[in-house]
């Protein structure tokens, strides 16, 4: 008796269901947005993760535990943002297409990552790439196109035909980034856009 009560319990309930399912009373349920939200947020874990350390190839798409501070400046040193010719702004004064001003130029080419040994002095020109470091007595760059070369064994020159004002396609030191201002902070979702900015500023981890 005991065996057959059991099967009629099991086969009422399993009746019941099917009735239930029949009139899919699990879609009658409504609740207001509030309440759903609040259901949906019970059941997240929102207890904060320990902290790691990745490098920046390993970051995209995590979050900051803590706020980034510049190390360094970006960019580190004044730079050109041209090709042309580091100068001193005094030599440019006048300089037009019927009057030119010539410079002799001086036995070196800054390009990206060589360090300049030559300081300009009044009256001379060192060829610069952009990016490249404006040397010790240059104060502003004149673009390549605004020039012209004078080929001269002895001397090689160059014709400038306009004026340049100080600091004229001239990128400052820390004139991105300066040292110890905030780059990012704590939370913040790190993106590519992120890691550029963290490398531009040495930072590697």
């Amino acid at each position: 008796m005991a065996i057959n009560s059991e099967k009629t319990r099991r086969g009422s309930a399993i009746l019941d269901a099917v009735r239930r399912a029949a009139r899919q009373e699990q879609f009658l349920e409504v609740v207001s947005a509030a309440e759903a939200r609040r259901r949906f947020e019970a059941c997240v874990d929102r207890s904060p993760l320990g902290a790691e350390t990745r490098s920046l190839s390993a970051a995209l798409g995590r979050v900051l535990a803590a706020d980034m501070i510049a190390p360094v400046d970006a960019p580190p040193f004044d730079r050109s943002n041209v090709d042309g010719f580091a100068v001193r702004a005094a030599d440019t004064v006048g300089a037009s297409d019927g009057r030119p001003r010539r410079l002799v130029l001086n036995a070196e080419v800054i390009v990206c990552g060589v360090a300049p040994a030559v300081e300009v002095m009044l009256g001379t020109a060192t060829a610069i790439a952009t990016g490249g470091v404006l040397p010790r007595g240059a104060d502003t760059v004149v673009m390549i196109e605004y020039t012209e070369l004078i080929e001269d064994d002895a001397a090689p020159a160059i014709e400038l035909r306009r004026a340049a004002a100080s600091g004229q396609f001239v990128s400052y030191a820390g004139s991105d980034i300066a040292r110890g201002e905030t780059l990012l902070r704590r939370s913040a979702l790190i993106g590519s856009r992120e890691i550029g900015m963290l490398a531009a500023s040495g930072i590697g981890q």
